[in-house]
């Protein structure tokens, strides 16, 4: 099979793959904004729901459409800030982080 061709399939199923663990179907917005809140959690930041916005390269539009219903899906929550309770903070929550671990493993297995 010609390297590309082995690509793409390898490509597809990863897609498949991602779709099955996180709430992926038309767009990549929700993927970024899950995979930008995670990263931010696990490095310790404290992501705004500004930051988190200005960091993604959407439309704020598209951006909130999904947000709304990634935390209606309680993928992510929010947190009062804990200097300026006017700050809400994003984080990952335990659905997220779970099926993300999921995700990981599938994709070593995919790959090995």
């Amino acid at each position: 099979m010609p390297e590309i061709q082995k690509n793409l399939k390898d490509l597809k199923r990863l897609r498949e793959s991602i779709s099955s663990y996180l709430p992926v179907t038309h767009s990549l917005i929700p993927m970024d904004i899950l995979l930008t809140v995670y990263c931010g959690d696990d490095h310790g930041l404290d992501l705004t729901i500004k930051s988190l916005f200005a960091s993604l390269p959407y439309s704020d539009m598209g951006i909130r459409h999904h947000f709304k219903k990634l935390l209606s899906e309680n993928w992510i929550e929010l947190h009062n800030g804990d200097k300026d309770s006017r700050l809400k903070r994003v984080r990952a929550t335990e659905k997220l982080k779970q099926n993300l671990i999921k995700l990981d493993n599938e994709i070593k297995d995919l790959f090995e």
